[in-house]
């Protein structure tokens, strides 16, 4: 497995809140900045949002916002840096995870759709907003993303050199299949659904498995279930 870098490994510069420190006691003041910037920017719409309105959501001063982050364009860029950091992190969890090759990459198909459905407001954000982006940004995101893409068809790679994938297997169609099913879980997924993100991202595994004919397919021609308007 090669290594991931994460956003600033790529080049970027801008000053990307760390990871580590974020998920430490919430990242402090200015991960709670972030957090609730998130959801006020998915929620009205980046432009919509002043800086007051994010002071006012955690009962900061203006003064005491501008203190921890002192623009808007900053918490945005750090909202781009932290979804890289995430989705690096949860692919080398699953790339260094025990077991076999296949079950490596199932464990990938499933934390990526549990990590999506937790982040949502973040990778909500760096898809709604991207117009807003800077050149620094955007470049960062557009290399972090093809170093992890690199990661997710080495594993679908090493699955295919031990036998448990066919050796016909496209690894980068089959990358985009999995990032497909799963990214797109920041429009779609609610919290108050029926289903829960694991059993989610284990029906997407089930569905690229085992496929979705039944266990004995239809017979071209018999038996065919009939229309509405038959």
């Amino acid at each position: 497995m090669r290594s991931l870098a994460t956003a600033s490994d790529a080049g970027s510069e801008m000053p990307y809140i760390d990871l580590d420190a974020y998920l430490g006691e919430g990242g402090g003041a200015r991960g709670r900045i972030i957090a609730a910037a998130a959801r006020l920017f998915r929620e009205r719409g980046y432009q919509q949002v002043t800086m007051q309105d994010v002071a006012g959501a955690i009962g900061l001063s203006k003064a005491g916002l501008y203190h921890h982050c002192p623009s808007k364009d900053l918490i945005l860029a750090d909202i781009v840096g932290l979804c890289g950091q995430i989705l690096t992190r949860q692919l080398q969890t699953a790339s260094e995870a025990e077991g076999t090759p296949l079950g490596r990459l199932q464990r990938f198909v499933v934390t990526r759709m549990e990590t999506i459905a937790q982040y949502q407001d973040f990778f909500t954000i760096v898809y709604q907003e991207r117009p807003y982006l800077g050149t620094s940004t955007f470049g960062s995101i557009a290399k972090s993303a093809e170093v992890y893409r690199a990661g997710v068809r080495d594993l679908i790679e090493d699955c295919k050199a031990c036998g448990q994938l066919r050796a016909d297997i496209d690894a980068h169609l089959m990358m985009l299949a999995i990032d497909g099913m799963t990214g797109w879980a920041y429009v779609w997924f609610r919290d108050d659904g029926t289903q829960n993100p694991t059993r989610i991202g284990e029906s997407f595994w089930s569905f690229l498995m085992n496929g979705v004919h039944p266990v004995e397919p239809l017979v071209a021609g018999r038996d065919r279930p009939r229309r509405n308007s038959e």
